[in-house]
């Protein structure tokens, strides 16, 4: 079955949704290592007796999200295959910019070693395929990244577990003006407010 990459992003942000109680959050992913592709699926033709060919059907395709981040250590990550890893969303830092969403994923941790960024961990994240009613994809959600879909929202400092979080890889912003810029703290600062960057849902 053919892959065909659709778009790739430069500075950006991986969040993994596992369920209601479990976000992980990239905002360490290696600059230009982030694509979404689509593995399109295969064609089956249904035959009738004698051979002849009754009619036509596409299986869904479905669609990859793939990324890089450094790690010191292997350690660091969960290696190897989850078939039921949640949602992951890939959120691009510019304004204006597509940003993607799928959903029910399977996921792959490999790692691998090169010299400009030493050792890394590869995260391979696929879809089902999954349909709704009328057969179209249900499992993948790709639109423009703009202030209105999105905002960034102050994290309580009195939330569960907020003085063990890392800013930095939580993929949490301060503000520097009227704009927001990715924060570089590994533990929350006394007297600095953090902005989690999230999806607005209407209705």
């Amino acid at each position: 079955m053919a892959v065909k990459k659709i778009l790739g992003w430069g500075e950006c942000t991986g969040t993994n949704t596992v369920d209601n109680n479990t976000v992980v959050r990239h905002a360490d992913i290696v600059e230009n290592s982030a694509s979404l592709s689509v593995e399109e699926g295969s064609e089956q033709e249904a035959n009738i007796e004698g051979g002849k060919a009754e009619g036509r059907k596409q299986n869904p395709d479905k669609y990859i999200i793939e990324y890089d981040r450094r790690i010191g250590d292997e350690n660091e990550v969960t290696l190897g295959f989850v078939e039921d890893a949640g949602d992951i969303a890939i959120i691009p830092k510019n304004i204006g910019a597509v940003y993607a969403e799928l959903k029910n994923v399977s996921r792959k941790i490999t790692l691998k070693q090169n010299t400009t960024d030493g050792l890394v961990a590869h995260y391979y994240y696929k879809t089902k395929g999954s349909t709704d009613s009328n057969g179209n994809l249900d499992d993948v959600d790709i639109k423009k990244h703009t202030a209105d879909n999105m905002e960034y929202t102050a994290v309580s400092s009195s939330s569960e577990g907020y003085s063990n979080k890392n800013p930095k890889e939580e993929g949490w912003f301060i503000k520097n003006g009227n704009s927001y810029i990715h924060s570089w703290d590994t533990a929350p600062q006394n007297g600095t407010t953090y902005y989690a960057l999230t999806e607005v849902v209407s209705g």
